[in-house]
């Protein structure tokens, strides 16, 4: 009896496992990695990725091998972009934001057994509908919450922190951004309560950029916050250029921005969104299921501060702030 019960419980095990794990990829055999990404500046993450799984031994050329597909900024190019990927037949699918994974999504939606995908960083993916639940993704679909969209009002409340005199703040986003009324609303209230001005703007092209920055120098802006969005990431340092000869300080959303010149950032880097992934594709390779693999949030949080852009603006900021600084750019 007691052998009988042991036999029916060890194959409830398994069958428990194989429902969670799944089967492992075949490690005899070369693993394919297929890689979206809307821009060049999207391209960290993948070397984020590529640093992380040579942790888990995997090695390029050798076992493993990346197809990567650009569409240079041209969102209408992801559609085919990612069904040329589909076609190859990779082991796991990796979108490197929110329209990568959405085309992706969508080039994988008519097939009976569609390979994982894995997001490097989007907003808020359960509001954007890449997944019904965060700790237990239903779909074939995971990957990594960057957390912009949360981090916004603690960027508008550092803002207030480092720059008291601050009045008014134009926000740089782009509507094109499912989060963008999201972030509008949001940020509309918390201005509310730190006494705050915001006034939004939508930029999608460098058009656009001179436009606002005639209309900003009408309503006498004190600060620019950047929203995210995949136009603005690749147009950093033309804003920061612009408003820096105007003097208007820039509030920037990943590490990389104050280093392009922003005053200051918050928010996690490119580099470790990849990274982080990397660890999910790596389960996704044993065999896990995307749906046993919860989505996640940034393992880690960077506040920049550009002493030079300071220097540049004549701002002078107080002990305190620095020492909240996770990185302080020093003058040249």
């Amino acid at each position: 009896m007691r052998r009988a019960i042991l036999a029916v419980a060890m194959c409830v095990l398994l069958l428990a496992a194989f429902y969670t794990f799944g089967v492992p990829i075949d490690n005899s055999r070369l693993v394919k990695i297929g890689i979206l990404s809307l821009n060049d500046v999207r391209l960290e993450k993948l070397n984020g990725l590529k640093d992380h799984l040579k942790m888990f031994d995997y090695e390029e050329g050798k076992s493993i091998t990346y197809m990567v597909l650009n569409a240079n900024s041209d969102i209408s190019k992801l559609p085919s972009l990612a069904e040329q990927l589909v076609i190859n037949t990779p082991d796991v699918l990796v979108a490197a934001g929110a329209g990568e994974a959405r085309a992706l999504v969508q080039a994988t939606s008519g097939l009976e057994n569609p390979p994982a995908i894995i997001f490097m960083g989007t907003v808020s993916p359960k509001k954007l509908g890449l997944i019904e639940n965060e700790a237990h993704p239903t779909a074939n679909v995971t990957g990594l919450d960057n957390y912009h969209l949360d981090l916004n009002p603690k960027r508008l409340e550092i803002i207030h922190r480092m720059l008291p005199h601050v009045k008014t703040v134009a926000l740089l986003g782009d509507q094109r951004m499912s989060s963008f009324e999201t972030a509008h609303e949001t940020l509309a209230n918390v201005a509310r309560e730190l006494n705050i001005k915001v006034n939004t703007y939508t930029v999608s092209n460098s058009e656009e950029i001179s436009q606002v920055f005639k209309e900003l120098i009408l309503v006498k802006t004190d600060a620019i916050m950047l929203l995210s969005g995949f136009f603005l990431e690749t147009s950093t340092e033309e804003i920061v250029e612009l408003a820096t000869d105007k003097g208007i300080p820039v509030f920037g959303v990943y590490p990389s921005d104050a280093e392009k010149g922003c005053l200051a950032s918050y928010g996690t880097s490119y580099y470790s969104q990849g990274a982080q992934s990397a660890e999910m594709v790596h389960k996704v390779l044993m065999g896990y299921s995307p749906k046993n693999i919860p989505v996640e949030t940034p393992d880690k949080l960077t506040f920049v501060v550009n002493l030079q852009t300071a220097k540049r603006l004549d701002i002078h900021l107080t002990p305190n702030i620095l020492c909240l600084a996770d990185q302080v750019i020093q003058p040249k």
